[in-house]
């Protein structure tokens, strides 16, 4: 503003409660007011300073409220309340605080919700993930570890944390050492995976776990340690082995199905080279019916030139080129190579030709392995020479080599047929049982060889008056029967007459001598008798000791009023004496060495069986006083399962007894329990099979030719050996041991007594041990009593030798002293 001159004007600018004032004051009025200013001014500093300290008090209050505000909610917002808030109010500084504390503690509240739900998800998948995840920082210490661990390792993430050393505690103690060092090198910043171990749980027990690791570094790319995965491999590890295992089974199973293929092939090369050499022909035709094989047999059975090609040509063109004929070609062609039809069963085919050969066809479809039909293998033999010796063996299974008679086997046989008609029909049979009376005494006198030629004649003469009906046969020695069926008293009584008759009449010259016999017969009648055939032969048998008794050279028909003879007490006292010893422990038995004939070593022992007098147990009976009763009364079963359990029984308890040799009677070929008796007692005592030597008489096996050979090929099966005893005193033919399957044959000492000086016993020895050896069975001569005979046995080729020049059969023996002999010693001393 404008003013008079020579005046002057002041200008202040106050700042009052944060007002500017501007003050202006004209100079002209300065003078004439100093007076009244400085009162005035006095009155307003006083006012201006009361005001000021107004002001001031309220401002700091103001401001002191509005900082505490903040520091309490601060304080509350560090102590967690994130959602603390405090209300705006103007737009002063205080205000603007308050504004940007709201907008920091919003940001931290969804920062730290962010982060919760980052950590949330963290550890929706660190915690719940399949492995087991943790973090060793640079230092090696475990900083953090999900809770897999627990159910991997059985360890809670706690129990991990306050883990010194870890993991090493963790580890199996033989795989620890190298994977602290792997954890070490992973340390260094590198990355790995499939880092195979075995770990250990807290329980003790381990698995195979494997590893996976890698660096972690922070945002600023600073190494913080690793991050290590494992995983729980057991499963895969126990697969790897698995497959190893199967892949070392497949390279296995490759090299056996080599070896099978080189084997294949050689058994190929075999095959064809049997098949070739085989006397069975072989024709196999594929679908279509043609020749696809045949081998050379086929050609010589059907006589097909050698040159004819057969391959691929039809079955039917096949016969054309054979150059042999069907005996009934009407019958028989129709029956060449069929085949059989859906359901229908037949086996062998027997072709009958003009040349006087047999033929058997069978046929045999082949499959593949799904079943289904690949061609049709017919087999072709030429059974002749087996039908003919078949037949041989038939008749000699049914008939006495010695007379051509029926045997006992084929006397058994018609007596159950007939008795079983006769029951039937209401008919009769009648049982004519004789001997030949002091048969013995021309046996012992004259030789087995008169007495072999005088039951020739005696079977030829009775046999023309036996009638076609009738059954005429020898059941051993001297006993002869006829089978007589539907027959009257009076007829029964003309034959027997004719039988006593005949016999007494008979003139027989040997060696220059004349021979006179008789016979006694005995009859027994079905059913007046007897109502079974084991209870006629015994009354026919009486009736003939009754015969006897009247004088001999005499018939008589079974009477159940004689039957109390002093003969038949005499054989029902054997029967108990028998019966008295098996039960009162009064059999015994002795035994007598079999040594070599080279080098006469002991080979093995015969067992001979002994009965004790039951009034003197000192004294023995010897076998041929008690084992003919024994055989009568069907005992002698009894005496041979006695003798085997004794025998094996030692054999059991002292392992260094040598294998021992038992005899049985000719009756146990028809028990066909004895076999398994023999190989129960064998495995109850713990005795190799081959320990036990089996003999055989050869008149017993020879007369029950069939029920033999099946008892000695049982026994063989068992592992048992077998011998046929008193070889030669049969007569029988040499054939037979070629169907008897025995290991060894032991030659009668009725040829070994006179050997050096009998120079037709000597050829008989040679042939036995001649036929022998050709047929692989080992010879055994007894009775050898002096150093000639021995060496002359030697010389001929005589495996083995027995008799009194080695030892006299004893009950002492050192080899043989067992627990059991001894105790039974002694009992029979007391």
């Amino acid at each position: 503003m404008k003013t008079a001159p020579y005046s002057l004007s002041l200008r202040m600018r106050l700042l009052l409660a944060g007002v500017a004032i501007q003050v202006v004051m004209l100079a002209l009025l300065i003078a004439d007011g100093v007076s009244v200013l400085d009162a005035r001014l006095l009155a307003i500093a006083g006012i201006a300073l009361g005001v000021s300290i107004v002001l001031m008090v309220a401002l700091s209050y103001w401001l002191t409220r509005g900082l505490t505000q903040l520091t309490v909610a601060s304080e509350r917002l560090a102590a967690g309340d994130l959602g603390v808030r405090l209300p705006v109010k103007g737009g002063h500084e205080i205000a603007r605080l308050t504004h940007a504390f709201n907008t920091m503690a919003a940001a931290l509240q969804e920062r730290l919700r962010a982060v919760a739900e980052s950590e949330a998800k963290f550890s929706a998948i660190a915690d719940y993930s399949y492995d087991c995840e943790l973090w060793i920082d640079t230092g090696g210490k475990l900083i953090w570890i999900n809770p897999r661990v627990y159910d991997m390792f059985g360890y809670t993430p706690a129990e991990c944390l306050a883990t010194q050393n870890f993991p090493a505690p963790f580890i199996s103690e033989a795989d620890a050492a190298r994977t602290v060092r792997q954890i070490q090198r992973a340390l260094r910043g590198n990355t790995g995976q499939d880092f195979e171990f075995r770990a250990r749980r807290k329980d003790a027990s381990e698995f195979w776990a494997a590893a996976d690791w890698r660096p972690i570094y922070d945002t600023g790319g600073r190494y913080q340690g690793i991050r290590i995965s494992i995983r729980d491999v057991t499963q895969r590890r126990e697969a790897e082995q698995r497959l190893e295992t199967t892949v070392a089974d497949l390279r296995e199973a490759q090299s056996v199905q080599q070896q099978y293929l080189t084997r294949a092939q050689d058994e190929h090369a075999r095959l064809s080279a049997l098949l070739a050499a085989m006397d069975i022909g072989i024709l196999f035709v594929n679908s279509d019916e043609r020749v696809v094989y045949s081998n050379p047999a086929f050609t010589r059975i059907w006589m097909i030139p050698p040159a004819t090609r057969l391959i691929d040509s039809s079955s039917r063109e096949v016969f054309e080129n054979a150059q042999c004929a069907l005996a009934r070609p009407e019958e028989q062609s129709a029956l060449l190579l069929r085949k059989p039809q859906p359901g229908e069963i037949f086996g062998a085919l027997e072709i009958p030709l003009a040349d006087g050969r047999l033929v058997t066809q069978q046929g045999h479809d082949v499959e593949d392995t799904q079943g289904r039909s690949v061609g049709f293998l017919w087999i072709f033999e030429d059974v002749t020479r087996e039908r003919q010796t078949a037949d041989q063996l038939v008749y000699l299974a049914e008939r006495d080599s010695l007379t051509g008679l029926f045997n006992r086997h084929r006397f058994n046989e018609e007596l159950a047929r007939m008795i079983a008609e006769a029951g039937r029909s209401g008919s009769r049979v009648a049982l004519l049982f004789f001997d030949l009376d002091d048969f013995k005494y021309i046996n012992d006198t004259f030789g087995h060889r008169a007495g072999d030629a005088m039951l020739i004649r005696v079977a030829g003469e009775i046999g023309g008056q036996v009638r076609r009906n009738e059954i005429f046969s020898r059941l051993g020695g001297d006993e002869f029967a006829i089978l007589a069926p539907d027959v009257s008293d009076e007829i029964l009584r003309m034959l027997a007459e004719r039988i006593t008759r005949l016999i007494a009449s008979v003139r027989f010259q040997y060696e220059g001598q004349g021979l006179r016999l008789t016979s006694s017969v005995g009859i027994a009648v079905f059913p007046d008798h007897a109502d079974n055939a084991e209870d006629l032969i015994a009354r026919a048998d009486t009736a003939m000791y009754q015969a006897k008794e009247a004088g001999k050279n005499a018939w008589r028909i079974y009477r159940s009023d004689l039957d109390t003879s002093q003969q038949m007490a005499s054989r029902l006292s054997w029967n108990e004496r028998i019966v008295h010893a098996l039960e009162n422990d009064l059999l015994d038995l002795q035994f007598q060495g079999i040594y070599s004939a080279t080098d006469r070593a002991l080979s093995h022992l015969e067992v001979l069986v002994r009965m004790r007098d039951k009034d003197d147990r000192n004294a023995f009976l010897m076998p041929g006083q008690f084992i003919p009763h024994a055989e009568k009364s069907g005992k002698i079963l009894d005496i041979d399962r006695w003798v085997l359990h004794e025998a094996i029984n030692m054999l059991g308890e002292v392992a260094t007894i040598p294998a021992l040799a038992v005899n049985i009677s000719g009756r146990s070929f028809g028990e066909p329990r004895l076999p398994q008796y023999i190989a129960d007692e064998l495995r109850s005592h713990d005795v190799a099979p081959h320990r036990l030597l089996v003999e055989l008489t050869e008149t017993s096996a020879v007369a029950d030719l069939h029920d033999a050979q099946r008892f000695i090929e049982t026994l063989r099966q068992t592992g048992c050996r077998v011998s046929l005893d008193d070889f030669g005193t049969g007569f029988s033919s040499f054939a037979y041991l070629k169907y008897l399957q025995v290991d060894s044959v032991k030659i009668d000492g009725l040829f070994i007594r006179s050997l050096p000086s009998d120079y037709e016993n000597q050829l008989f020895v040679r042939a036995i041990v001649s036929v022998a050896r050709g047929l692989h069975k080992t010879t055994i001569a007894e009775c050898v009593e002096d150093e000639e005979t021995l060496t002359m046995l030697n010389a001929f080729g005589v495996d083995y030798v027995q008799g009194y020049f080695f030892e006299r059969p004893h009950a002492e023996h050192l080899l043989l002293r067992t627990a059991t002999r001894i105790r039974r010693q002694f009992s029979h001393r007391a």
